[in-house]
């Protein structure tokens, strides 16, 4: 019993210094000792994996795909299209230059070898403790991390970040601590988040995804307004210059805390990164040519062939490199809007996913480069393919009433075409499956029941999509649908899109895993009349309502799996989306004396592993 008080006291005094987010009383003082024998282990870790164990132990040297003696020197001058006016980069108001991540670390960082599908490893945090029911965990952090400014990091900073982020951060920041209950600040170097009942180990893991912003900067301060500025953060690179909308330059600490830290040899090898912005892409491939910027990024195979040549190119000078990665793959697609009545019966959107002609796009437009997208998990372990396995049957089995009997027993093929522009077969078939849905064909103009005629509005984000969805138009008006393409750029695009002001409309889709809070908003019901969600489509599906759940709470990697497939399975059969085309490469140019690594991560490559090979 002595002990017991002692306990209680010493943990009533500690509280004295420790920063809540609530209050707590002397009975909740008595609650937690009466509980904690209740807690009996803890994992305790250098990294957390969500499958398995970290590929890389407590001791290793250096990540695979980081050259550990890369030179640090010379400049990355990347070119950047648009412009910006913020250096907040953690609110949604504002436009952002690129880098500003360059300046804070987090607890943790991710690795990005394809073992680890999810792991990240102890950065500001040296140790990490988790504890055995996910109620709780627990960050050491190293006593040599500081901040720019030369302050040291420490756990007040991490509950204030949380505290910030909670109440006024980016969503997709906001979302990874909504579930943390409290915060205790045990020491200078020791923090635990709470999470109770609702703790899980994927929160534990985004838990450690958090950029750690300085109270002695921010306290006080207004969080919610845009702002220039000049951000301190505990990271590699500090501001040097800003030329708001035009330029921002990074410089490498001389002092940086972590540049030995195993995840972080071979990384950050740039002296300087320069982020040049230009008004269109013509001027910015014209600044590459004259070796004014030595890198840009490209995400348009049209562009790709047509834009990035001459003598430059040519010579060598610059080089020209395609990228392959193993993660899931960028999917565009067109969505349907659901909302609308025309598009609610299945046969329906099959008849107009037969009708487009992919294989003759992407001969015409883009060289047979592209690879028709599957699913819109695609180079996911959550694609299926072939027949339903028996895991995933006995998922779909009390919905077996509401899908296709085919999907429990076909294998899904989306419909092809020999490429040569003469789709006729194809559209016969999309014209029986109208027939079937009631539409019939009046003098050439496919209508309802009651003599509507059918009419598709597209919404398109640039005008280099039009050649592709004009062919797709000329298909629909042999089946006697009228279409028209609107092309809206920027935030307009955008406002349109959200207020859901289009009949099809493309969108670019990359699973995350694992499927979480994005992947809640994208597809289920709930969302489906949230102006600003991402369920774009007006999904509004029972079965798939369930079957997300149920994926977004699956607790291994083969029950995530066997979800995913159920999933995909439903989305495919259904014809919820016409899927146009996947990218698994990454695209850049770059000078010759630009140099990356043997091993390219495979995730995808990432420029701080790069480095200036120009002898100083």
């Amino acid at each position: 019993m002595k002990m017991f008080f002692n306990l209680l006291f010493a943990y009533a005094y500690t509280l004295k210094s420790v920063y809540v987010f609530k209050k707590r009383s002397f009975m909740t003082a008595v609650l937690f000792l009466c509980t904690m024998q209740n807690v009996v282990a803890e994992e305790v870790t250098h990294a957390v994996s969500l499958y398995g164990p970290p590929k890389y132990s407590a001791d290793f040297d250096h990540f695979d795909y980081a050259n550990s003696q890369a030179p640090k020197q010379g400049a990355l001058v990347i070119a950047e299209i648009g412009s910006f006016d913020s250096l907040h980069q953690f609110i949604n108001l504002g436009t952002k230059p690129r880098g500003l991540f360059w300046l804070y670390d987090g607890l943790t960082d991710r690795g990005h070898d394809k073992d680890e599908t999810k792991v990240r490893y102890g950065l500001l945090a040296e140790k990490i403790a988790i504890a055995d029911d996910y109620s709780s965990v627990t960050y050491h952090l190293r006593k040599e991390a500081k901040f720019s400014d030369g302050t040291s990091v420490r756990a007040k900073d991490v509950a204030f970040s949380i505290e910030r982020f909670q109440q006024q951060g980016l969503s997709n920041i906001k979302s990874r601590f909504l579930d943390v209950q409290s915060v205790d600040v045990l020491d200078p170097l020791t923090v635990r988040l709470n999470f109770g009942e609702k703790g899980s180990r994927l929160q534990v893991i985004n838990s450690g995804n958090l950029p750690v912003i300085p109270q002695h900067v921010w306290e006080g301060k207004d969080f919610t307004e845009a702002s220039l500025y000049i951000p301190i953060g505990s990271g590699p690179y500090k501001v040097l210059k800003v030329e708001p909308g035009r330029s921002i330059t990074y410089v490498l600490r001389d002092d940086y805390w972590a540049k030995n830290l195993p995840l972080n040899k071979g990384k950050y090898n740039f002296k300087t990164i320069q982020v040049e912005y230009f008004r269109d892409r013509n001027a910015a491939i014209q600044a590459l040519e004259a070796g004014e910027v030595n890198y840009i990024a490209e995400s348009n195979l049209s562009r790709w062939d047509k834009l990035y040549q001459g003598k430059a190119f040519d010579d060598g000078q610059i080089v020209k490199d395609k990228i392959d990665y193993q993660a899931p793959s960028f999917v565009t697609a067109l969505l349907f809007n659901l909302r609308e009545a025309k598009f609610s019966d299945r046969k329906t959107r099959e008849a107009l996913v037969r009708a487009f002609d992919f294989e003759w796009l992407n001969q015409k437009a883009f060289g047979g480069q592209y690879k028709r997208a599957e699913s819109l998990f695609n180079n996911s372990f959550l694609a299926s393919s072939g027949t339903i396995s028996e895991a995933e049957k006995a998922i779909l089995e009390p919905y077996k009433s509401r899908l296709p009997k085919a999907l429990f027993t076909d294998a899904f093929v989306w419909p092809d075409t020999d490429g040569s522009g003469d789709n006729r077969a194809q559209l016969l078939e999309s014209q029986q499956l109208l027939r079937d849905a009631g539409w019939q064909l009046k003098d050439g103009v496919l209508v309802d029941s009651k003599d509507k005629p059918f009419t598709i509005h597209f919404l398109l984000p640039s005008p280099e999509m039009k050649p592709a969805i004009g062919a797709y138009v000329q298909s629909l008006k042999r089946l006697g649908i009228q279409a028209q393409i609107s092309v809206r750029t920027g935030t307009e695009y955008y406002k349109q899109l959200m207020q859901r002001q289009f009949d099809m409309a493309p969108i670019q889709y990359k699973v995350r895993i694992p499927p979480n809070t994005e992947m809640r908003s994208a597809l289920m019901s709930s969302f489906a009349n949230v102006a600003t969600s991402n369920n774009i489509a007006g999904f509004n599906d029972p079965v798939i309502d369930d079957l997300v759940k149920d994926l977004v709470g699956a607790s291994s990697y083969q029950q995530t799996q066997d979800y995913g497939h159920a999933l995909d399975r439903v989305l495919k059969w259904n014809y919820y989306f016409l899927p146009l085309w996947s990218r698994n490469f990454q695209l850049v140019a770059h000078a010759d004396y630009i140099k990356r690594p043997a091993i390219d991560p495979a995730y995808g490559y990432e420029i701080e592993f790069w480095w200036d090979s120009r002898e100083k």
